[in-house]
Parts: C-alpha cells; structure tokens; sequence
C-alpha cells in the first residue's frame, strides 16, 4: 500500500479506479492494507491494473501531481 508511484510510466492522461473490497485480496495485500475495508485498484487506459491505493483522497492527489485524469468504475 506504500510502494511509491510513478502514474506518468503509464503512458496514458486517464486512470481507472475500482473499489475492492479488502477481503477480497490475496493475504499478503490484505495484510498491507490494515484495518481498510475497501481499496481501489489503479487501471491504465488499456484496462492493466497497475497498483492499490488506500482511498480517493490520496487517489486526487497522485493525479493532479501526474497530470492524469480519475474515472471511477461501478
């Protein structure tokens, strides 16, 4: 949950969030992501997930520092 970043590597302006519940992940990210009941995973343009993040907040963030764009999926 702490590995830094670099969401430009991506090659695309537009990332995808989806929320996740943390139950749902494998053990060692559980283990990662406390006492977090939900995450979003971080997809690139081309739909590959590229990495976990903790909450929107901190999502807004990494974006507006790496000039990309957040759409939320359901």
């Amino acid at each position: 949950m702490n590995t830094k970043f670099d969401l430009t590597e991506m090659g695309a302006n537009i990332v995808y969030l989806k929320p996740m519940m943390t139950a749902d992940l494998p053990d060692d990210l559980r283990e990662q992501a406390g006492d977090l009941e939900q995450i979003f995973a971080v997809h690139n343009g081309m739909g590959e997930q590229v990495a976990y993040i903790a909450d929107l907040k901190f999502a807004s963030h990494l974006a507006q520092e790496n000039n990309v764009r957040i759409v939320t999926l359901h």
